[in-house]
């Protein structure tokens, strides 16, 4: 649930884009195209994989958009401000951070189609980010793990913006794990490989959930 995972960690210093969620049907889509700044992305409340999400610039893309989301069985969405910057992801596993990865889409944004075409999107891990800003997106990735009660690993996706701010847009609490999906990737830059990885993923959640 996007709106309430942001509702959850924006209280906690943790910079997040302005939202609103919205609940709308086909003859609401006018009022919501006249009344919303540009641009803006548009988001399924629930979901994975950016399925459904779009990033619009114009009147006609929003609507669009939106359009897009009831066609696919979505009435209640987000509409989140759009923010220019570097796309970091970070997996957290049990108790740290994992160095970060960048991703440089060959065009547009890390989308459906750029995140599992191959050669569509350039992943880059550890991502050549100066220190200081390494240390803010994985503290943040700590925050929002914590602060959401979530156990053995996940991945935060941020846009860092020029000054080095790092803005929270969603966490991911089943994230890929197939071998070259980004959180494997991660732990392969700590020296953890695709079988200890998953090892350690299934022996932490054992003892997570037997005490």
């Amino acid at each position: 649930d996007k709106d309430l995972t942001k509702r959850l960690v924006a209280p906690l210093g943790i910079h997040t884009p302005q939202w609103q969620r919205v609940t709308y049907t086909r003859g609401d889509i006018p009022t919501l195209v006249n009344n919303t700044a540009l641009p803006v992305v548009v988001k399924p409340l629930m979901g994975g994989s950016s399925i459904g999400v779009s990033i619009a610039r114009t009147p006609a893309e929003l609507t669009a958009a939106l359009e897009q989301c009831l066609d696919m069985g979505s009435s209640t969405g987000v509409l989140e401000q759009y923010v220019s910057g570097r796309e970091i992801q970070v997996g957290y596993l049990v108790d740290r951070a994992l160095p970060s990865i960048e991703i440089i889409p060959s065009d547009g944004f890390y989308d459906y189609e750029n995140k599992y075409q191959p050669g569509a999107a350039k992943e880059v891990c550890p991502a050549e980010i100066p220190p200081e800003w390494e240390k803010a997106v994985g503290k943040a990735a700590e925050t929002v793990y914590e602060a959401l009660g979530l156990t053995v690993y996940s991945r935060a996706d941020f846009i860092v913006t020029e000054d080095g701010t790092p803005w929270f847009l969603e966490i991911n609490t089943l994230p890929g794990m197939t071998p070259t999906s980004l959180v494997p990737q991660e732990a392969a830059a700590i020296g953890l490989d695709y079988a200890g990885l998953c090892q350690r993923i299934i022996d932490e959640s054992l003892k997570a959930r037997n005490g």
